[in-house]
């Protein structure tokens, strides 16, 4: 595999870490019911590129 393969899977794994924890997060939230931190979220999933 070659250097720039590697960088290519080591960033999708890392936005499939990030996707993941903020789904968790939004689980999380949603269940109690904090609109506040849910807003928050759905901000960072818009920059993030996941919304």
């Amino acid at each position: 595999m070659s250097k720039n393969e590697r960088k290519i899977e080591a960033n999708a794994n890392h936005k499939a870490s990030i996707a993941a924890s903020l789904q968790r997060r939004m689980e999380v939230a949603r269940a109690n019911n904090d609109t506040q931190l849910i807003g928050l979220l759905e901000q960072e999933m818009k920059q993030v590129g996941l919304n």
